[in-house]
C-alpha cells in the first residue's frame, strides 16, 4: 500500500487518543474517522485529528474511506464492532486481550475467517525486536529444541484513593488481571503455540473496594511435545519482575525489561547482550522507569520506552496490513483462551 493507511477509531478513551495520536505521528497511517458512545468525546478526538465523527460503529466499519478499524474500547467490548469491521471487509486492529470470555473470541475469529481483512491483535511485546528476535531465533533452532518458555510481571501497583467507576478495575468488564496485562502470557503461548494442557492457581487476597480479590495468579501449560510454558502476574510483590525467557537444549535467552537487556545463555555463562529495543535512549527508559513505583490511571504520555513500544507496534501493524510480517497477525486468540480458562472463566473448565 503506497498511500497512507486510512485508520477510523472506535473508543475515544485513553487508548484509542493514544493510538491516534500515535498513528497521526506514524508516516504509515492517517486518523480519518472516530467514534464513541459518548459523543463529546468522539468530536473531541476527531478535531483533534481533522477527522469525521461516524455516528456508531457499524457507520465506521462500513465507510469507504476506512481501511483499518481500531478497536479501542473496554475489553468487554471489543466482539461488536470487530466483527462487524471484519465483515465489512476492513483490516482489525484489536487492543489485547482479544476478548473476555470463550463467545466474544469466538465470534471475532469466526468474522476472521475468509475475511478480506486481517485481524492484528495488539500484543505490543510480540513488536519489541530484541523479543521479535528471540521468537525469531527460537523458531529456526537456534536453542536447540525448545523445552520451556516462561514469563513473569510482579509488583506492587498502586490504586487511586477514588477510581470511581473505572472499568480497569471492574473484572466483569476487564476480565480482571490476567488477561488485562496478558503480554508475557502472550510471549510464552506465541513461542510454544497451541497449549495441550492449562493449569492455573491463585491467591495471596487483598482488600478492594467493597470485597476481597486474588493479586497473584501463577499459570503452567503443556504442549503436546511436552514443552512447558510458566507464567506469573501479581499486584502485590514488593521484590518486582519482569522478564521472558525462552530455554532450549543448546541454550536459554532472557529478556529483561527492568534492566532493558536480551542476554543469551550457554551452560549458565553469558555469552551475548543486546537491548530489548535495540536503542540505547528507549532501554534506558526501561531502567528509569523500573525504579518507580507502579501506579494504575495515571494519565499522560507515558516515558519513552513506553511510547516507543507504540510506534514499534504501529510498524508491525502496518506491515500486517501490507501483509509482510505475520508477528501481530499469529495465534491471534490463544493467549486469551488461555488466559480466559487459566482466571477460571471458560465455560470448559480449568484445573486449579
Amino acid at each position: 500500500m503506497s498511500e497512507a493507511i486510512r485508520v477510523g477509531i472506535v473508543g475515544a478513551g485513553f487508548f484509542g487518543s493514544m493510538i491516534a495520536g500515535a498513528c497521526a505521528a506514524h508516516e504509515a497511517f492517517t486518523v480519518v474517522a472516530v467514534t464513541d458512545a459518548m459523543p463529546d468525546a468522539a468530536r473531541r478526538l476527531a478535531e483533534a485529528h481533522s477527522a469525521s465523527v461516524r455516528g456508531s460503529f457499524t457507520e465506521l466499519a462500513e465507510d469507504d474511506a476506512v481501511d483499518l478499524v481500531v478497536v479501542a474500547t473496554p475489553n468487554h467490548l471489543h466482539a461488536e464492532p470487530a466483527v462487524a469491521a471484519l465483515n465489512a471487509g476492513k483490516h482489525v486492529f484489536v487492543e489485547k486481550p482479544l476478548g473476555i470470555d470463550e463467545e466474544s473470541v469466538g465470534s471475532i475469529l469466526a468474522a476472521a475467517r475468509g475475511a478480506r481483512g486481517r485481524l492484528i491483535v495488539g500484543h505490543v511485546m510480540r513488536s519489541f525486536p530484541g523479543v521479535r528476535r528471540m521468537v525469531a531465533q527460537a523458531g529456526r533452532g537456534d536453542f536447540g529444541t525448545i523445552v520451556e518458555a516462561a514469563g513473569a510481571r510482579r509488583r506492587v501497583v498502586h490504586l487511586p484513593a477514588d477510581p470511581g467507576d473505572w472499568w480497569k478495575l471492574d473484572r466483569r468488564r476487564s476480565g480482571g488481571e490476567l488477561l488485562h496485562e496478558i503480554h508475557e502470557l502472550d510471549l510464552v503461548v506465541w513461542t510454544l503455540g497451541e497449549p495441550a494442557q492449562v493449569l492455573s492457581v491463585s491467591g495471596a487476597p487483598v482488600a478492594h473496594g467493597d470485597g476481597v480479590v486474588d493479586s497473584d495468579i501463577v499459570t503452567v501449560v503443556t504442549t503436546p511435545g511436552g514443552a512447558l510454558g510458566r507464567h506469573s502476574v501479581s499486584t502485590s510483590a514488593h521484590r518486582a519482575e519482569w522478564w521472558f525467557r525462552i530455554s532450549g537444549t543448546e541454550a536459554s535467552v532472557e529478556a529483561d525489561f527492568r534492566a532493558g537487556t536480551v542476554t543469551r545463555y550457554v551452560d549458565g555463562v553469558a555469552v551475548e547482550v543486546t537491548g530489548v529495543f535495540d536503542d540505547p535512549a528507549a532501554d534506558e527508559s526501561l531502567r528509569s522507569s523500573a525504579v518507580k513505583s507502579q501506579s494504575y490511571n495515571s494519565g499522560g504520555p507515558g516515558p519513552l520506552w513506553m511510547r516507543t513500544a507504540v510506534t514499534c507496534e504501529l510498524d508491525e501493524v502496518a506491515a500486517a496490513v501490507t501483509g509482510t510480517s505475520t508477528t501481530l497477525t499469529e495465534h491471534p486468540a490463544t493467549a486469551a483462551l488461555v488466559g480466559i480458562r487459566a482466571s477460571g472463566l471458560s465455560t470448559a473448565g480449568v484445573a486449579r
